[in-house]
């Protein structure tokens, strides 16, 4: 079979006469592609409010987000290796773009990237709070566990990504000191990421249903599992509203709130009653990365 071969400034793609199609990328950009920044920065950014919030310091806080980031690109690129063959079907494979699948870095580098990502963590975390080992050593069970494939059923995977939301958040506390508000923030986190699983679920559903991966649009139908994303959320904006009432928080902290509040009760209607994955892709980008950061702000600028 004839091959052609078109050269573009970041990667190569291989096309045969038919429809088969390879993308590869430059190493430079398959290295970059494996940091995630596409969720690892809003890790960066709970673990580093957290912290700022338990009153650890602006340098400690800072510290922490870095080691909250090197953590998640460990966990996040760990995710293409053990995902590298199931990355390979159908059309999932046109929209994960996995570096470790294509041939752009072989897996024994991508595993190798993992790991020095989350030793570097390691090492952050005690030097700068040792006692934030634990929140972390959980994460870390909880990252090979999915790497492992042990939590493969559609709501157990739901519940361990909630849990690496919330444990993110202890994890910047406990830098500082632990408060009620901090807790009921961890809650908040995990119902977020808990509900969010449903949302994610659906945007990648097209591609999904062609595969083998256990989803809960798959398992639950795309309606109920819209209805579970939005009942979740619901949950995490009254403890969002609940932090406030512990007075720990000045009243900015409640404006940039009600914010968050407003515009995701707006998100969760609008998916609960038409839900699809075009909707789910934009409310992804709206409610888990700018209302991610609005309140992240809200706890920073509530704590000062």
């Amino acid at each position: 079979m004839r091959l052609l071969y078109v050269t573009v400034p970041w990667c190569c793609v291989e096309r045969n006469d038919v429809t088969e199609r390879k993308v590869q990328f430059s190493k430079p950009l398959a290295f970059f592609w494996l940091l995630r920044l596409n969720r690892t920065v809003m890790v960066a950014m709970i673990t580093g409010a957290a912290a700022f919030t338990a009153n650890a310091g602006v340098t400690t806080a800072i510290w922490m987000a870095l080691a909250g980031w090197c953590l998640a690109v460990g966990g996040f690129s760990l995710d293409f290796y053990a995902d590298r063959d199931l990355d390979a079907e159908g059309p999932r494979a046109e929209m994960r773009h996995n570096p470790l699948t294509d041939g752009s870095l072989s897996p024994s580098i991508g595993l190798a990237f993992s790991i020095t990502f989350i030793v570097i963590s390691f090492i952050m975390t005690l030097l700068v709070a040792p006692w934030a080992l634990l929140p972390w050593s959980i994460i870390l069970a909880i990252i090979v566990g999915l790497a492992l494939h042990f939590f493969e059923r559609p709501l157990t995977r739901a519940l361990t990504l909630g849990l690496l939301q919330g444990l993110y958040a202890f994890m910047g506390g406990v830098s500082g000191r632990l408060s009620l508000g901090l807790w009921l923030l961890a809650g908040m986190f995990f119902f977020a990421m808990f509900g969010g699983r449903g949302m994610i679920d659906i945007r990648d559903f097209p591609q999904d249903k062609v595969t083998r991966v256990q989803t809960l649009p798959k398992r639950y139908g795309v309606r109920r599992t819209a209805q579970f994303t939005a009942f979740c959320l619901l949950i995490a904006y009254g403890l969002s509203l609940a932090a406030y009432f512990t007075g720990e928080f000045s009243p900015i902290y409640l404006y940039l709130d009600l914010v968050f509040v407003a515009v995701g009760m707006v998100c969760a209607w609008l998916f609960a009653t038409r839900p699809s994955p075009t909707l789910a892709y934009i409310l992804t980008l709206v409610y888990m990365m700018g209302m991610g950061s609005v309140i992240c702000l809200a706890m920073i600028l509530g704590s000062i």
